[in-house]
């Protein structure tokens, strides 16, 4: 998970409602209420939009780690478990339970270059070294309710 969120939803959010600021109640939740349908529609039309199983953030990683991956040699232990010599230091991998000396892999579930480097030696395809909760449909998930209106209650506009 991290690496991948990087701002403050806090922060986000109360930037986002600057405008509200200052009106009644009824208004400022109306308000937050379009503001989050219109993000939960754009976020999940681009998850339906991804050419790739992951999202963008996770298939920079794997992109960038990948070629950190190319320069590694990697010794099999077992069926599941490699030696990986290169980068930032050597490393045992143990693709079976998703763990890696570095860390990386165990805390983020998304492989670190020493895991990519051993999945070669197994022919396992990248993605199935990735947790399923950064796939696109898991994604898609994560947005696929909508936000409605409170009917029959009145809001006035103000500009």
């Amino acid at each position: 998970m991290y690496n991948i969120k990087t701002s403050n939803i806090a922060e986000s959010i109360n930037s986002a409602l600057k405008r509200a600021r200052g009106f009644p109640v009824q208004f400022l939740l109306e308000f937050i209420r379009e503001k989050l349908g219109k993000w939960f529609l754009k976020r999940r039309e681009d998850a339906l939009s991804l050419p790739t199983q992951h999202s963008r953030g996770v298939e920079y990683l794997l992109a960038v780690r990948s070629e950190i991956a190319d320069t590694m040699t990697v010794q099999p232990i077992d069926g599941w478990r490699f030696f990986v010599k290169g980068g930032k230091m050597d490393c045992v991998v143990d693709l079976e339970h998703g763990k890696c000396d570095c860390g990386v892999y165990a805390v983020e579930k998304i492989p670190c270059s020493h895991a990519i480097a051993a999945r070669t030696s197994v022919g396992l395809h990248i993605s199935t070294l990735v947790c399923p909760v950064y796939s696109k449909d898991f994604l898609f998930a994560g947005y696929s309710e909508n936000i409605y209106p409170c009917l029959g209650q009145q809001v006035e506009e103000h500009t």
